[in-house]
């Protein structure tokens, strides 16, 4: 089994890249990257008139950064532009994530394509383009002996090629990642659901803790006062029976020397009589 995360197609301009691209991304129900559209897009500027400004060795090496950066995605076809024929250091690189599909046609389709927008292609000669696509054409034969599989558009059908392209994806077990699908607004708003219930909860929870502790606290504080009050009131039983005490101990002792007194009193008057 093989495993990939996206297909790259390669092949010279005009051999129908962009146009199988589109519709192989539409049936996987892919993206579709085409890195001539983002060179235009960093730039501002169309491919020919960035070709000219910078030259053919920077526009090689923003193509090829371009090129690195978007072979890191998932499940997308990516039409690479046809402009030079791919290393085969960077063909190497790009094999490691994305299955590799070289796109070519004959000669004659290739020019007939080219014609019909002329000035589009900025290393075109279009002083004598069956000659210069016919040295276009050897150039990238080398290259499509190193890819995946070699898919010709001269004549056909695109849903017959996008079929011819499942099948060899049977055929050689090849699977794609997927990438990470964004969570929809009904899930989201679920989890948030879930979220608010268990912050709900465990506000509960908290409110409940704080009510047994505010009521513990307050018993607590309820039988301190009490086993206060019970000591002061013992302490004052205390006092006053100590008070009586002192106060009968007193009279008693009035009482007694009143007696003595009175005793003495009646002796003495026996004794004068």
């Amino acid at each position: 089994m093989i495993v990939k995360r996206n297909i790259i197609l390669i092949g010279s301009m005009g051999s129908g890249k962009s146009h199988f691209g589109r519709n192989l991304a539409d049936l996987k129900g892919w993206q579709f990257v085409d890195t001539d559209r983002v060179l235009e897009g960093r730039f501002g500027l169309p491919i020919a008139e960035i070709f000219k400004k910078i030259g053919e060795k920077a526009f090689r090496r923003a193509e090829l950064d371009v090129l690195k950066k978007v072979s890191l995605y998932h499940e997308a076809v990516i039409s690479v532009g046809g402009n030079f024929p791919i290393e085969q250091r960077t063909l190497r690189s790009l094999k490691k994530f994305s299955f590799i599909i070289g796109i070519r046609a004959a000669q004659y389709r290739i020019v007939s394509r080219v014609n019909r927008r002329v000035g589009k292609r900025p290393t075109m000669d279009y002083t004598n383009v069956s000659a210069f696509v016919h040295n276009m054409i050897q150039s990238w034969k080398p290259v499509y002996k190193q890819c995946d599989y070699v898919l010709d558009t001269t004549n056909g059908r695109t849903y017959d090629f996008m079929k011819a392209i499942e099948q060899q994806f049977e055929a050689l077990e090849v699977q794609f990642k997927t990438r990470r699908q964004p969570k929809s607004t009904e899930t989201v708003d679920q989890h948030k659901l879930v979220r608010t219930e268990q912050d709900n909860e465990r506000q509960s929870v908290k409110q409940i803790k704080l009510v047994k502790q505010t009521r513990l606290f307050k018993e607590t504080k309820s039988s301190t006062q009490r086993t206060t009050v019970s000591k002061e009131m013992r302490a004052g039983t205390k006092q006053q029976k100590g008070c009586r005490h002192e106060k009968n101990s007193t009279t008693n002792k009035r009482w007694r020397r009143t007696r003595n007194e009175r005793s003495h009193s009646g002796h003495h008057k026996k004794s004068n009589t």
